[in-house]
């Protein structure tokens, strides 16, 4: 057996060891989840109940508390939005982030996301899984959660694994599947099913081959056959470690701070460090490596296949304990409550059902179990015995309150209200009737229940945004090497989609929008997709432009269309119908047979406004015209007028100046006489 396969089998063995030492909370992680499914009884509480003839109650009021919390969860969702570092990459952005999206809708990391979050309210901690899909047929990746007994990982690390040495999943796989999966190894995965028993260890003895090492890992292996194999099913338990390991590397860093390890295949780093544009460090490089186990067989060890330097499944983490780290959710609050009410509810129903007799050995011939009978049945028949001893007949008596079956019940409300109260969550938050009557009321208690679950909420976003970035690792990877890939992004309803090229050579050799190049990062966006949030904010839109100018409120339409939940091709012809209301038609986003019609209408109606331009233009002329002319007639008569005028202003002034010679009267000033 070699150095290096005595190293992998003790490192799974280490960790497994390391495992057994961890603080148990498995268990109470599955006894909520059992309370969730309403299994809150034990099997032997259950007999000693069935025993005394007690009622087996169980009032679930986790679940409908939970599910609330659930609810919000998809009323609340957010898409994931890649964003640029930098306005250069900003078109990179965008393509990415469609293909991030369009990635994660094929896959159903929304309904991942959702059943993670189930685990991590309920039991404290759920993972997902985000890997490439072998499957040709199925997605481009494959994204769904995974069960939390089936991943251990290093108790030291912190929630976002960043410090974390290693991580182990384990899970059961049936021998035909493990033979696909392994095909070079299938001598050993018989051999482990038939608890090598038919294989002769004299004829492969220091052989060195691979058949004999696995024989001697399986001889002197320190862990239990039974944690490993069920021979009775053909299944062997597979182990897959990643694991961290330190190693050198060269670091190149650029005037800005951003650093990056130096890849010798990718020539933009060879150009950066040939122009001396960045600085040149060495340090020391966290390596995650992957190990694959059966049983306790060490099959291959790697360095890890994923482009990120991430473990490939992400936790999703309710809360932890500050001293121990152990993970815990809402329910664990909840069982002292919810046992409360079982018990006071069991209590409760027998004190109703209780009756207890009290009687002489001599009061009634009848036997003890025939006693009972009659006296749980309503028109029971008891017959006494006259004969007693006692004087006056022997004593009988039946009694049916023990007087504290008020109390009892009023303990099993108390119990019911401490179910939301120790989980923060209240009724105006699950949708029930409460004591706030006003909008402002009942949205604070929403407001309150949100806040109490922060902790968990932003563990879940963190948890949603490294799922993003691991997709985007593997779009960028893949997107690297290929050359003018053409996105098309929608726009608003009714537009054309913007074309983005990624990637672009240009005519002097280099490359435009270079996705290697681009410094990314996703987010969650701001702004909640669920159809009740679109309703709402669609109500508040059209109460606000209602109190607009009326002027204004047509071209504010467009913001309302965009939030009504309608399929895409209603929504574009709203939003061109309301487009034609106002005038405002973009060419550049019609399809060539409404740009035609569009065209044609044009056309149409600048020829008939031609036409109508030119009638007004004769009409105007000819007003004009008729104008001239009565001009020209006024102003004829007007000479007339004056000559006629100055014709007898001159025969009176020849008057007066007789008149003046014949009696001697001086003659008019100069002024006074026309002019010839």
């Amino acid at each position: 057996m070699s150095e290096h396969d005595l190293t992998g089998t003790r490192r799974l063995h280490k960790i497994l060891e390391e495992v057994d030492y961890q603080p148990e909370w498995r268990g109470e992680s599955d006894r909520c989840f059992q309370y969730y499914d309403g299994n809150q009884l034990e099997p032997a509480l259950i007999e000693t109940l069935k025993r005394r003839n007690m009622p087996v109650l169980t009032t679930n009021l986790v679940a409908p508390t939970i599910n609330g919390v659930l609810g919000m969860e998809a009323r609340s969702r957010t898409d994931w939005f890649v964003q640029a570092d930098n306005d250069e990459f900003a078109e990179v952005a965008e393509g990415l982030n469609l293909r991030l999206n369009e990635a994660m809708r094929i896959a159903k990391a929304n309904r991942a996301c959702s059943d993670a979050y189930k685990g991590q309210v309920i039991g404290g901690i759920d993972w997902v899984e985000v890997k490439p899909n072998k499957d040709p047929l199925g997605p481009k990746y494959r994204i769904h959660e995974i069960h939390r007994d089936e991943i251990s990982w290093d108790w030291k690390a912190n929630p976002d694994l960043t410090d974390c040495r290693w991580l182990l999943r384990q899970r059961w796989v049936d021998k035909d599947e493990l033979e696909a999966a392994f095909p070079k190894q299938r001598d050993i995965i018989k051999h482990s099913i038939g608890q090598w028993a038919a294989f002769d260890s004299r004829e492969f003895m220091h052989k060195g081959d691979m058949l004999s090492r696995a024989y001697d890992e399986y001889q002197y292996g320190s862990r239990n056959e039974t944690e490993w194999l069920l021979p009775h099913r053909d299944m062997i338990k597979v182990y897959e470690l990643y694991y961290r390991v330190w190693e050198q590397g060269i670091i190149i860093k650029d005037e800005r701070g951003n650093a990056a390890q130096f890849d010798e295949k990718n020539k933009f780093h060879v150009a950066l460090i040939n122009t001396g544009k960045v600085q040149i460090e060495k340090r020391s490089i966290p390596k995650l490596r992957l190990s694959w186990y059966i049983g306790p067989h060490h099959v291959a060890d790697m360095a890890s296949p994923h482009p990120h330097n991430h473990y490939p499944y992400v936790p999703f983490f309710g809360v932890q304990e500050d001293k121990t780290k152990v993970p815990y959710g809402l329910v664990r609050a909840m069982l002292s409550p919810q046992d409360e009410i079982n018990f006071r509810r069991i209590k409760l129903t027998a004190d109703l059902n209780y009756k207890r007799i009290v009687m002489d050995d001599d009061a009634s011939s009848m036997s003890d179990e025939r006693l009972q009978d009659e006296i749980h049945r309503q028109d029971g028949i008891i017959k006494l015995n006259p004969a007693a001893r006692r004087k006056g007949g022997g004593l009988f008596r039946v009694e049916t309150d023990q007087g504290i079956a008020q109390q009892q019940f009023q303990v099993m409300q108390d119990a019911k209200t401490l179910i939301q109260d120790v989980a923060g969550v209240y009724n105006a938050f699950l949708g029930k009737e409460g004591g706030a009557q006003s909008g402002v009321a009942i949205n604070s208690l929403v407001e309150q229940g949100a806040t109490t679950l922060a902790d968990i909420n932003d563990n879940y976003r963190f948890a949603r945004q490294m799922l993003g970035e691991l997709v985007l690792a593997y779009e960028v990877t893949e997107l690297k090497e290929q050359r003018n890939v053409s996105i098309f992004i929608p726009q608003q309803p009714g537009q054309k989609p913007k074309e983005v090229v990624l990637n672009e050579e240009t005519g002097t050799g280099e490359i435009s929008n270079a996705v290697a190049q681009a410094k990314t990062q996703v987010v969650l966006g701001d702004i909640q997709q669920s159809p009740g949030y679109r309703a709402q904010m669609a109500e508040m839109l059209l109460d606000f432009i209602g109190k607009l100018p009326q002027e204004v409120q047509i071209g504010a339409m467009d913001m309302v269309i965009e939030q009504l939940d309608l399929p895409t091709d209603k929504k574009a012809r709203l939003m061109k119908a309301l487009q034609k209301a106002t005038g405002e038609v973009n060419t550049d986003d019609m399809t060539e047979e409404e740009l035609q019609q569009y065209q044609q209408e044009q056309r149409a109606a600048q020829q008939k406004q031609q036409v109508v331009e030119e009638t007004q233009l004769a009409a105007m002329q000819l007003e004009l015209e008729e104008l001239k002319a009565k001009i020209q007639k006024m102003a004829a008569d007007a000479d007339l007028t004056t000559e006629k005028a100055g014709t007898e202003k001159v025969k009176q002034t020849q008057m007066a100046m007789d008149m003046a010679r014949n009696n001697r009267v001086p003659p008019p000033p100069p002024h006074m006489i026309p002019m010839q």
